[in-house]
C-alpha cells in the first residue's frame, strides 16, 4: 500500500523523504531516541520519524550501507551524527525541519546555499510530498524507477550497483502483478525459463542451462533459495517449493553460475524468495481476496492474511501469514472423472527478537501443503483439455521449513551470521505409464507414496560492514540431506494377460534412500583500485558425498515370466571440487557501471539407480554404475545505467557459457528405466535487456529481451549418450521477450487510478536432445504469447483492481512429453478476476 512505502523500509531510487509533523525547530529539541543498528534503508526512516524532522537522502547512496544504534536523549543534530557514523555520509540541515544526507566528500564542494537548493530539487523530482492522516509522508510513484536493495553478494547492495546479471522484483510489484508462484513472475525475467509438467514440480533453465524439461534424477542447474535456505533437493528431485508470493519483500533471480557464494546445484544461477521479516515498531495487518473464473473452468479463490505485532516496543514482534487457495481445473480425466483442480494452504510465522542494539535474533516457520486432484497435462486424441489415466497423476507437497538466523555486529569490523535450517517433505509420485509391452497390453502403472525428504543446514558467515575500499566475505556451509522413496510400479491385469502363471500383477517394488552432503568453506570480496574501480574475487571449496541404497529390490523378469531374486545394492561416491569467480567493474558516477565477470558453476556426480542390461531386451543400452560431476564457466560483459534523474535505466550483458562434462538424461526404450551419462561439451552465447523507462509523470513502462543459442559441441566415443554433436539444448529459447506499461492519474487525495499491460513471449524450443534424429520423442514446444491486464484503484486503506490473464486464451502446446500418454501442456486458459487487498 502506496500509504505505507516508508514503513516498509522501501525507497524510491530518486530518494527517500521522512516527514513527521514537530511542534518546534528541530535544532532546538532533544528528544529521545530509541533505534538499533539496522540497514540505513530502514534507519534513516526510522530516525526521522522519532526525531520529527524530514530527511532527503539518495537511495543509491544508502544502498548497503546500516546506520549505527542510537539510545538515550539528545539533540537530533547529534543524533543524527551518531546515527551516520561509519557509513560515509553525513547530514547537513537546509532549513529548521529538512535536511539532506550526502557523502563527506561531497560536503567539502557544497555551499549551504547549493545544499539547500540540492534538497529543493530533488523534494521536485519527487513531484510532490504527501501526508496521510496519522501517517508518514510518502512520495508518489513517479519518482524514478523503485532501487531495490538485493543481497546478490551476501551483502545489502543497490540492484543497480551489483557488478552482474540480477533482476529484482519488489513487493510493490509484486502486489501490483497479483504474482502469486513461480509462473507469475518467470516468463518476465530475462534468460529465466520455467516448465511444469505437474504441479509442485517446476523446471528451471537460466541462459539455457538445462537438459531436462520435467524435472531430472540430477541435481536441478538452478539452486531455489527462500530467505537463507535452498529449498530443492540435491539429487532426484520430486518438487520444487512453490512459496505463495503474499507478503514478500521481493524475489531475486541472480543469473550465471553462482557456485561460489551459493553452492552446487547454482550451475545456471539461483532463484532467491526473501520474505518480509517483522517489524519491533508498528503494528500491522493486511489481507488479500482474490476471486477469478477460467474458462473451460470454473472458480479460483485465493485469500490471504498478515498480521504483524510487536510484543516488546522496539525489541520483540511476531509476523504471521496464512493463505488459502481452491482453484478447480480445465483439465478433466474422462477415466476417472477428476480434473485438475487443486487445494492449497499454508502459513509463515516469523519471531524477531533485538536483545541489544547489536544482536538480532530471528526465528521463522513455514509450513505449506498442496493437494492437487489430477495433472495438467492433456490427449489432444480425447480432446481439447481431455486426459485419461487409470491413478490420478497429481503430485501433491506437504512441506515444513524451520529457520533459526543470528545476525551480531561486531562494530567497526563485520557482521556474523548463522543460519540454521531444518526441511521436510513429503509426497507421492504416480502416473500411468501406458501399455509398455504394446497396444492391448495392460497399462503400468507407478504409485511411489511416500517420496519423503528431509535436510539440516548450518551456515556462518562473516561480512565485513566498515566504509573501506576493502568489502569481504568469509563463510562456511554444510549440508546433510536424505530421501527415503517406496518405489512401486504394478500393471494391473498383467498376471491375468500372461494366464496367471505369474501370481502377481507386480512389475517393480524396492525401497530406495539416497543421501548426500556437503561442507564447504568460502571467500568473497572487492578491492577499490581506485575511485570507481574495483576488482571482485571468490572462491569456494567443498566436499561432498552421496549415497545410493536399495534394500531388497523385486523385479519381474521378462524372460522367465518369474521374479529375479531380491537385489540389495548399495553404492557411494565422495568428491572435492572448487568452484570460483573473478572480475573488474568500473563505476564513474552513481548513474554507470560496466563490469566483466569470469564465474564457474558445478553439479555434482552421483551413481545410477537403474544401472544393468534391460530385463525386457537384454540387448538394449546397459546402464552405467555412475556419472561424474559437470561444471559451466560463464564469461560476462554487462552495464547497468540509468538517466534522466533515473527515470530511465537500461541494463545489457552479453555472456558465453562453456559447459563441460554435460550429465544428460536418457530413457532406455525397452523398460523405460531412466538414467544418466556424461555427454560431453556444449556452448551457450547469449545477450540480454532489461529497460525501464518512466517518461512522464504517471507512466511507468518495462521491457526485457533475450537472444541467445546453444548446442552440443561433442559427445564421448566411447559410451552411448541421448544426444548427438549439434544438437540444441533442450529448453533454450532463441527468443524471449517481456514486456508492459502502466498508467496511473489522481482521482482525489487519498485516490488514484491505474491501467496496466504486461505480456511475455516464449520462442519455440526443443523438448529433449534430437539426439541426430534417433530420440522417438524428441518434438519442438510451441512458442507462445501471454497478455495480462488490470484496472484498479488504491486507496487510503488498499488496493482493488480487475484483472485478465491470457486475454488472448493462447493454447498453445508449451510442453511436448511424447513419452506421456498425456503428453501435452498448455497455458491456463482466459481467467479473469477481481482482487481486494487491505493494509493497515
Amino acid at each position: 500500500m502506496r500509504t505505507n512505502f516508508l514503513a516498509t523500509g522501501l525507497m524510491s531510487s530518486a530518494a527517500i523523504v521522512c516527514t513527521v509533523a514537530a511542534a518546534q525547530p528541530a535544532l532546538a529539541q532533544t528528544k529521545a531516541f530509541n533505534l538499533p543498528a539496522q540497514p540505513a534503508a530502514q534507519g534513516i526512516p526510522a530516525f526521522a520519524a522519532q526525531a520529527g524532522v524530514k530527511i532527503v537522502a539518495s537511495g543509491r547512496q544508502t544502498a548497503g550501507k546500516r546506520t549505527r544504534a542510537v539510545r538515550g536523549e539528545m539533540s537530533v543534530d547529534r543524533a543524527l551524527d551518531l546515527l551516520l557514523q561509519g557509513t560515509g555520509l553525513t547530514a547537513r540541515a537546509t532549513g529548521s525541519q529538512t535536511y539532506a544526507v550526502v557523502p563527506l566528500d561531497r560536503v567539502a564542494s557544497a555551499a549551504p546555499v547549493k545544499l539547500a537548493l540540492a534538497t529543493e530539487q530533488a523534494l521536485i523530482a519527487q513531484d510532490d510530498v504527501r501526508s496521510t492522516a496519522g501517517g508518514p509522508a510518502e512520495a508518489v510513484a513517479d519518482a524514478g524507477q523503485e532501487d531495490i536493495v538485493v543481497t546478490a553478494n551476501r551483502r545489502e547492495e543497490s540492484v543497480q550497483d551489483v557488478a552482474s546479471a540480477v533482476t529484482a522484483i519488489g513487493q510493490a510489484e509484486i502486489e501490483k502483478r497479483g504474482m502469486d508462484s513461480f509462473e507469475s513472475f518467470a516468463r518476465s525475467v530475462p534468460g529465466l525459463t520455467m516448465n511444469q509438467s505437474v504441479r509442485n514440480r517446476a523446471a528451471f533453465n537460466i541462459r539455457g542451462v538445462s537438459t531436462n524439461l520435467t524435472g531430472s534424477n540430477t541435481q536441478d542447474p538452478v539452486s531455489v533459495y527462500i530467505n537463507e535456505t535452498p529449498v530443492s533437493d540435491t539429487f532426484g528431485a520430486s518438487v520444487q517449493p512453490d512459496l505463495r508470493l503474499f507478503d514478500v519483500e521481493r524475489i531475486e533471480v541472480l543469473r550465471g553460475p553462482q557456485g561460489t557464494l551459493f553452492g552446487s546445484g547454482s550451475l545456471g544461477g539461483t532463484i532467491r524468495i526473501i520474505t518480509n521479516k517483522p517489524d519491533t515498531s508498528r503494528f500491522e495487518a493486511a489481507g488479500r481476496v482474490d476471486l477469478g473464473t477460467t474458462e473451460h473452468g470454473g472458480m479460483r479463490q485465493r485469500y490471504d492474511a498478515m498480521v504483524n505485532i510487536p510484543l516488546v516496543d522496539d525489541t520483540l514482534a511476531i509476523r504471521a501469514v496464512g493463505y488459502y487457495r481452491d482453484e478447480e481445473g480445465w483439465v478433466r480425466n474422462v477415466t476417472l472423472g477428476t480434473r485438475n483442480d487443486t487445494v492449497d494452504w499454508g502459513a509463515r510465522v516469523a519471531l524477531r527478537w533485538t536483545p541489544t542494539s547489536n544482536l538480532t535474533v530471528t526465528a521463522t516457520g513455514i509450513h505449506q501443503e498442496s493437494d492437487p486432484e489430477d495433472g495438467d497435462s492433456w490427449n489432444p486424441a480425447l480432446g481439447k483439455f481431455r486426459r485419461s489415466s487409470a491413478i490420478s497423476e497429481g503430485r501433491p507437497l506437504n512441506l515444513d521449513n524451520l529457520n533459526l538466523t543470528i545476525d551480531y555486529d561486531i562494530d567497526g569490523f563485520a557482521t556474523l551470521t548463522s543460519s540454521s535450517t531444518y526441511q521436510s517433505s513429503k509426497t507421492a509420485v504416480r502416473g500411468d505409464l501406458g501399455p509398455l509391452l504394446g497396444a492391448g497390453t495392460p497399462n503400468f502403472i507407478s504409485d511411489s507414496d511416500p517420496w519423503a525428504s528431509r535436510y539440516y543446514v548450518q551456515e556462518l558467515r562473516l561480512v565485513s560492514n566498515t566504509r573501506s575500499r576493502l568489502e569481504w566475505v568469509l563463510g562456511a556451509f554444510y549440508i546433510n540431506r536424505r530421501t527415503d522413496v517406496d518405489y512401486l510400479i504394478t500393471a494391473p491385469g498383467l498376471d491375468d494377460f500372461f494366464g496367471g502363471i505369474i501370481g502377481s500383477d507386480l512389475y517393480f517394488a524396492s525401497p530406495i534412500t539416497t543421501k548426500s552432503s556437503e561442507l564447504a568453506a568460502y571467500a568473497d570480496g572487492s578491492y577499490e583500485i581506485f575511485d570507481g574501480l574495483k576488482i571482485h574475487a571468490g572462491a569456494r571449496v567443498f566436499r561432498t558425498t552421496a549415497d545410493y541404497i536399495e534394500d531388497g529390490r523385486v523385479a519381474l523378469n521378462f524372460g522367465t515370466l518369474a521374479y529375479d531374486p531380491p537385489l540389495f545394492f548399495a553404492n557411494n561416491s565422495k568428491g572435492t571440487n572448487l568452484t570460483w569467480r573473478a572480475g573488474l567493474s568500473y563505476q564513474p558516477d552513481n548513474d554507470l557501471l560496466f563490469y566483466g565477470n569470469v564465474s564457474k558453476g558445478f553439479r555434482v556426480g552421483q551413481v545410477n539407480a537403474n544401472f544393468g542390461p534391460s530385463p525386457v531386451d537384454p540387448t538394449d543400452y546397459v546402464i552405467p554404475e555412475g556419472y561424474d560431476p559437470d561444471s559451466t564457466i560463464n564469461y560476462e560483459l554487462g552495464a547497468k545505467t540509468s538517466f534522466l534523474d533515473n527515470r530511465l535505466t537500461v541494463n545489457i550483458a552479453a555472456y558465453h557459457i562453456a559447459w563441460s562434462n554435460i550429465q544428460i538424461d536418457g530413457t532406455r526404450i525397452s523398460d523405460f528405466r531412466t538414467f544418466i551419462a556424461n555427454a560431453g561439451k556444449a556452448h551457450i552465447t547469449g545477450v540480454e535487456a532489461e529497460i525501464n523507462a518512466k517518461p512522464v509523470r504517471g507512466l511507468n513502462l518495462y521491457a526485457t529481451a533475450t537472444v541467445q543459442g546453444g548446442k552440443i559441441d561433442s559427445v564421448p566415443a566411447d559410451i552411448i549418450v541421448p544426444a548427438a554433436e549439434g544438437d540444441r539444448l533442450p529448453g533454450l529459447a532463441k527468443l524471449k521477450l517481456s514486456g508492459g506499461a502502466e498508467y496511473r492519474w489522481d482521482l482525489s487525495r487519498n485516490y488514484e487510478a491505474y491501467v496496466r499491460v504486461d505480456g511475455q513471449y516464449t520462442g519455440k524450443t526443443p523438448n529433449d536432445f534430437a539426439n541426430s534424429g534417433l530420440n522417438p520423442f524428441y518434438a519442438i514446444n510451441d512458442d507462445f504469447t501471454s497478455i495480462d491486464a488490470s484496472i484498479g484503484l488504491d486507496t487510503a486503506w488498499g488496493n482493488v483492481a480487475l484483472y485478465g490473464e491470457n486475454l488472448t486464451d493462447n493454447d498453445a502446446i508449451i510442453l511436448k512429453t511424447l513419452s506421456s500418454p498425456n503428453p501435452y501442456n498448455t497455458l491456463r486458459p482466459r481467467t479473469f478476476g477481481i482482487r481486494l487487498t487491505y493494509r493497515h
